[in-house]
């Protein structure tokens, strides 16, 4: 019936039947997107009675959105900022840091030429 024929070989119960089979696949697709759509909001609005569960049963419970928010402006790299401010003997470890990184560049100055 339908193999690699091209479609001038075909005969007109051929091309109906290819016709059909496109035809059902398409519904078939339009099926499985409402039946995912259903699936989403069935899930969304179990997510948002989970919500409320948790709500009446712990009290303030933070919004799903505002805690994607602190998740996407979340920076591991300012999470200590200011850790040592205060600290008077930090500005003495830099400097120290620095002046060991300088020494190390001096010899691997030396030993590299």
């Amino acid at each position: 019936m339908l193999n690699n024929q091209s479609i001038a070989e075909m005969t007109l119960q051929d091309l109906e039947s290819l016709i059909n089979r496109i035809v059902d696949e398409k519904i078939n697709q339009i099926n499985r997107a409402k039946h995912n759509n259903i699936e989403q909001l069935e899930l969304v609005n179990k997510i948002h009675r989970f919500q409320e569960e948790l709500k009446q049963k712990y009290g303030v419970f933070p919004n799903l959105s505002e805690l994607r928010e602190d998740i996407d402006n979340y920076n591991p790299f300012v999470e200590f900022d200011g850790l040592f401010k205060d600290d008077p003997l930090f500005d003495d470890f830099v400097e120290e840091m620095a002046k060991n990184r300088r020494e190390l560049d001096t010899e691997i100055g030396e030993n590299g030429e």
